[in-house]
């Protein structure tokens, strides 16, 4: 989405997304309109699907990219949109017959589930979105970036305000063993929350800095007061923008495998991001030094044998950013 805008400038682009993604996509700034429509789902209502069907024909599309692995029936919705470019992945099996009759570009996934590659799990669509073409030389991604409205902040602030903590004074945990979908964990890795004795135990370590405990649902408070105590900061999210007019505000983050440790690269912040195993961490934190971002893995391949003792000693990483601040 940077890199269209980036080479293409003046660009509009539209994010068709369900209604968590239409969330996360509001951060964009690139980004025009942001339209709730789950493209995951497989039997859609009739009046829904004709509905997003005739709001993308009625905008007179340039390009429709899709995300989604597409067979014939996806291929057929995206051909219907009547966009002069229709490019999309599409399964890496026999699902996929027929579709690339009816796509301009597309390409096999690697596996089922994108996500599991992290990062760079559009690496294709990507790289041939920033191919060079006639006088434009080929275009690199630029680092993530997200712009939160000052609305937000003031929320936000209102929020970590009333749970004790202070503007630059306290590290966000995040990664809360949760059943909730507002946990914004990875669809790549299932392994990534943490029970809240594990993350007491981590915040122990803080000296010098106030742990604010980030939880996805009400119903989890009780739980983290049982352990961490009556006087702990805790602080309800449930949208990545207020998660990251959180950090923003913070002084770092520690955080499993979930929205808050790219939030952090994005808004620049330290971080400590805990992973299952360094593969994970490899692939969904590439060049982590770079993004002052400290990678702990297991050593077993489980996410709750992750060394406490490491986290407690990388935590200097926090001091350091204090220290040149």
């Amino acid at each position: 989405m940077y890199l269209h805008v980036i080479r293409y400038p003046g660009v509009l682009i539209d994010v068709i997304a369900s209604a968590r993604g239409k969330q996360t996509f509001e951060l964009n700034k690139n980004v025009r309109w942001a339209n709730v429509y789950d493209p995951d789902d497989d039997w859609p209502e009739p009046a829904e699907y004709t509905d997003i069907l005739g709001v993308m024909k009625n905008r007179y599309y340039d390009m429709v990219l899709s995300t989604k692995l597409a067979g014939l029936g996806h291929a057929a919705f995206l051909f219907m949109t009547t966009a002069r470019d229709r490019v999309s992945y599409i399964y890496p099996n026999v699902n996929a017959a027929g579709a690339g009759l009816l796509l301009s570009e597309t390409f096999t996934a690697e596996s089922m589930n994108l996500s599991e590659r992290g990062y760079n799990m559009y690496e294709q669509m990507v790289d041939w979105l920033g191919r060079p073409f006639r006088s434009v030389p080929r275009h690199l991604v630029p680092p993530l970036r997200v712009s939160i409205s000052r609305r937000l902040k003031e929320v936000v602030a209102e929020k970590y305000k009333n749970a004790g903590a202070e503007q630059g004074k306290y590290i966000v945990i995040h990664g809360i063993e949760s059943t909730s979908k507002a946990s914004m964990q990875s669809r790549g890795d299932t392994d990534s929350l943490l029970p809240i004795q594990v993350w007491a135990e981590i915040a122990n370590g803080l000296r010098e800095f106030r742990p604010v405990f980030v939880i996805p649902h009400e119903k989890e408070r009780e739980g983290v007061e049982d352990v961490v105590g009556d006087d702990a900061s805790i602080v309800f999210i449930t949208t990545p923008g207020q998660l990251a007019a959180l950090i923003n505000d913070s002084a770092g983050v520690i955080a499993t495998n979930t929205a808050a440790i790219q939030l952090a690269n994005a808004r620049e912040k330290p971080s400590i991001a805990l992973f299952s195993s360094e593969l994970k961490g490899r692939l969904f934190v590439p060049n982590a030094e770079e993004k002052k971002c400290t990678v702990i893995s297991s050593r077993t391949g489980k996410l709750i044998d992750t060394p406490v003792e490491a986290v407690l000693n990388a935590m200097q990483i926090f001091n350091e950013s204090l220290a040149l601040a």
